[in-house]
């Protein structure tokens, strides 16, 4: 015997549900059987997925249950990934194997710093050449009730599946749904993946190194065509992208969804002008309440596709940016602050784009000869893009979709996000209270704790702390028939560190304890 070697699997941390860095990967992946997951199991059973420490799930077969279908998996690295799903065994023609998108989504999650994410396996791996139909039963996994609403509801666990599992993770603050660019594809295409050289750094000496044998790409993976879509299909990714919002805007507030763009079909108008072909299909038109509408303070879309050191295995080289673009959100949440935009932080993994977007493509506005109820904004302006920077590839912009200026920084969405998480723990800690001047004087005082802090930490705008935020919760914040149903009214109005004036909210608590939304109101935004 040559040696030995021991490893030791560390216990599951319990997630804070105040973290901003914690994401959840909803898809398609095959489980490896025999994984050791003694640490999965005793996790589900204590966060009441399971009913039994021995793997019964509690709404779940025992089947689904050792298969860890359709369950929130917590993972902390990609090792740990790797042990409990065979992610590399897609089934592609001639009988070979590939990675799937879910697989390296979270690969490129750690890889650009993301540090604890969860895992929802909704089924195996699809078949690249499966027939539309299996495509759209899928659908229905990953957004139960498709084409309708999200049919999973907080009071019915027995409802949560797919996405619906968020109704029981408080600590996620970010949602991708990887595959969903392949679910929806019209077909697949070979494009021409070849990037034009840029611009190196200086040459500087460096002491040599022993080169380390990687494992040689798939050329029969690699060679097939890139997942692409027409119009019909980009309608049904915007009908599902829509969906998913109006189920985080009706339930989970605090969860920003972050979605690829798939990649067009030659033939369609995205092609050649991503951000007109957005704009004849109405995706910006008022609020999700209307017809076709994805503009949301919950959604940011990303673009392009990237090569990074786990693609090989991916058809023609290309994974969807949604990954990268969490990782990245995680890192800028735990080493400066999920307030600060993400654009100025230097990506670890990314080697090519595609499409590569000019200058043109990024910033050029929308031609609204024929709309002129259309806002003026680019396609940087929509779209969380990654392109060339002078040194390297970069993150460009770090944006939502919504219509409102005040609500297109994705940074002060987070900023929201943070006091939705901050206000609902208070409510819960002070439900049993009594309604009145001393529990509003406590609330208040909270609140205050808690925006001194951020204005320390520079989230906040202002020479003084009362120059960048106050907070209000007395008489004059509720009517007499707040009073008579103990529901407390707080304003809180702050001035986020961003290229805007002010934000005013307005919160309310129920008597169960939760604090609702009430109202956003804007002063003074500027574009």
């Amino acid at each position: 015997m040559r040696g030995l070697s021991f490893q030791v699997q560390k216990t599951i941390q319990p997630g804070s549900p105040n973290r901003m860095d914690i994401a959840c990967f909803i898809g398609l992946v095959n489980a490896r059987m025999d994984a050791p997951r003694q640490d999965i199991d005793e996790w589900l059973y204590q966060q009441s997925w399971m009913n039994s420490a021995q793997g019964y799930a509690a709404t779940y077969h025992r089947e689904s249950a050792n298969e860890l279908l359709d369950l929130p998996v917590p993972i902390d690295s990609w090792e740990r990934f790797d042990q409990l799903f065979d992610w590399d065994q897609r089934p592609f023609p001639g009988q070979t194997t590939g990675a799937c998108y879910l697989a390296t989504a979270v690969r490129s999650f750690f890889a650009q710093g993301g540090r604890f994410c969860y895992v929802v396996r909704i089924a195996d791996a699809i078949a690249f050449d499966a027939a539309k139909s299996e495509r759209d039963a899928l659908l229905s996994l990953l957004v139960p009730g498709f084409p309708g609403a999200v049919n999973s509801h907080p009071t019915d666990r027995s409802s949560w599946h797919g996405v619906g599992h968020l109704l029981g993770l408080p600590d996620v603050s970010v949602l991708c749904v990887p595959d969903l660019p392949d679910l929806i594809k019209s077909g697949s295409i070979a494009i021409d993946t070849q990037m034009p050289a840029r611009a190196r750094g200086s040459e500087r000496f460096v002491v040599c190194s022993e080169p380390v044998a990687g494992e040689p790409p798939d050329n029969a993976v690699q060679n097939s065509p890139a997942p692409v879509t027409n119009t019909e299909g980009y309608q049904q990714w915007a009908a599902v992208i829509r969906q998913l919002a109006r189920f985080i805007a009706g339930y989970r507030r605090e969860v920003q969804l972050v979605a690829a763009i798939p990649l067009p079909h030659p033939s369609c108008e995205a092609k050649q002008n991503l951000l007109g072909f957005m704009h004849q299909q109405s995706w910006f038109n008022g609020t999700l309440d209307s017809s076709h509408s994805i503009s949301s303070a919950f959604v940011q879309l990303c673009y392009p596709w990237l090569q990074t050191a786990g693609s090989q295995r991916l058809p023609q080289g290309l994974e969807p940016p949604d990954g990268a673009l969490a990782g990245l959100l995680a890192r800028n949440a735990l080493s400066r602050g999920a307030y600060r935009s993400i654009n100025a932080l230097k990506q670890n993994d990314v080697q090519g784009l595609y499409p590569l977007l000019s200058q043109q493509d990024q910033l050029a506005l929308y031609d609204k000869a024929d709309d002129q109820s259309a806002p003026d904004a680019a396609l940087i302006d929509r779209v969380s893009l990654f392109g060339v920077a002078p040194e390297d590839i970069a993150l460009l912009s770090d944006v939502t979709t919504s219509n409102f200026s005040i609500h297109r920084p994705a940074n002060v969405n987070r900023i929201i996000s943070m006091v939705m998480r901050i206000t609902r723990e208070a409510g819960e800690e002070y439900v049993f209270e009594n309604n009145g001047e001393g529990l509003w004087a406590e609330i208040t005082q909270r609140l205050n704790e808690v925006f001194r802090l951020l204005f320390d930490m520079g989230a906040l705008r202002g020479k003084q702390a009362e120059d960048a935020f106050y907070v209000r919760c007395d008489r004059s914040t509720m009517t007499q028939q707040d009073l008579d149903t103990g529901r407390v009214v707080v304003e809180i109005h702050f001035d986020p560190a961003a290229s805007i004036e002010s934000i005013e909210v307005v919160l309310a608590m129920q008597q169960s304890g939760a604090m609702s939304l009430s109202s956003i109101g804007v002063e003074r935004a500027v574009a």
